[in-house]
């Protein structure tokens, strides 16, 4: 009988969507033992324990070590790792250089050497395949999921409550994410700019998501920060169904994307979603969202306009997007990933 291991190495760390695919998966797939090193272990010292102690404690005729979050231990061959997108390749400027070449060492050794890669959407499997020329058969690629518990419409009461505990604006466009530079928040920040007197006075942005390094918004190129714009930080993972449900719209202009579950959470919570026309997005959202260039920043400003001011057609986006939301559950993507696991 094979037995199922998961590597752990980011279990402990602030929830975002590697976090919450690994967890979500995890409650699908009870028998999956998980090793995970003790907790507040930081790089890089999680990675030495990922590579010099998990080996030893996977290792086996019968053992099979499932490695969830984009890197295992290159001395375990009976291995599946699942990879959420190549930034790392794509989005080199975003890492430090330590950060970069550890993987341009990893990578080309490991992935040849795995019994399967995961890939979180079609995009990222044919960049594994482009950048390093894989077998198809050996890349299988598993859309991720949502909770359809959590993330739904919310009673107007709860909504209310937390508008009131984070202090945030009767009616606001969400942006929902890390601020790092492929997330693309200056154009967004133009194209507020742009429509916000073309739209109802009591409508603000709200910036969530971890602390931005400072050129994020250095190199937005405006003279000074936006009125009616909201930046409130990191957000409790509870909080986050709430916050996206209580948005007019969520707004999602990324560069790029190994799968972006921030919209397909925002779909499923009835919420009207922007997202961008490139990388994995279009594959997530089907036509259940308005898509647009991530560079245009007129573009972006029309599809801000449009969802804000033409109720008729927000409303669309809302049931389309359910019904979009409604095809990814993670009793799915665990079956789908169980099969790759034991083949």
């Amino acid at each position: 009988m094979l037995h199922l291991i998961c590597n752990g190495r980011v279990l402990n760390a602030p929830i975002t969507g590697v976090q919450r695919y690994a967890l979500e998966l995890l409650k699908q797939l009870p028998d999956v033992e998980v090793l995970a090193p003790k907790p507040g272990l930081r790089p890089p010292f999680n990675l030495l324990w990922e590579q010099l102690v998990l080996p030893l404690k996977s290792m086996g005729r019968d053992v099979r070590l499932w490695s969830p979050c984009n890197s295992g231990p290159l001395a375990v061959r009976n291995q599946i790792i699942t990879i959420h997108d190549l930034s790392v390749v794509d989005f080199p400027e975003e890492f430090s250089r330590l950060y970069l070449e550890y993987y341009a060492f990893l990578y080309p050794r490991i992935l040849p050497r795995l019994k399967a890669v995961l890939a979180v959407s079609e995009f990222t499997k044919r960049r594994l395949l482009d950048v390093y020329s894989l077998p198809p058969e050996k890349v299988h690629a598993v859309p991720l999921g949502v909770d359809h518990q959590r993330f739904r419409p919310q009673p107007a009461e709860s909504v209310e409550n937390l508008r009131s505990r984070l202090s945030l604006p009767r009616r606001y466009i969400l942006f929902l994410g890390t601020l790092s530079r492929r997330k693309n928040i200056g154009q967004l920040l133009k194209a507020w700019t742009r429509v916000q007197s073309e739209v109802d006075a009591d409508v603000h942005l709200v910036i969530a998501g971890g602390a931005a390094a400072a050129h994020v918004f250095r190199e937005v190129g405006l003279p000074s920060f936006p009125g009616r714009t909201v930046a409130i930080g990191r957000v409790a993972d509870d909080d986050v169904p709430l916050l996206l449900a209580g948005a007019e719209v969520l707004v999602f202009p990324s560069l790029y994307e190994g799968f972006g579950l921030p919209a397909l959470e925002a779909m499923a919570c009835g919420t009207p979603c922007i997202a961008s026309n490139v990388t994995s997005l279009p594959e997530v959202v089907g036509d259940a969202a308005l898509t647009v260039s991530p560079h245009d920043v007129d573009a972006l400003a029309d599809a801000l306009r449009r969802v804000l001011t033409d109720r008729e057609y927000a409303q669309s986006l809302r049931e389309k997007g359910l019904r979009r939301a409604a095809l990814f559950t993670w009793e799915i993507a665990a079956r789908r990933t169980l099969e790759v696991l034991l083949q």
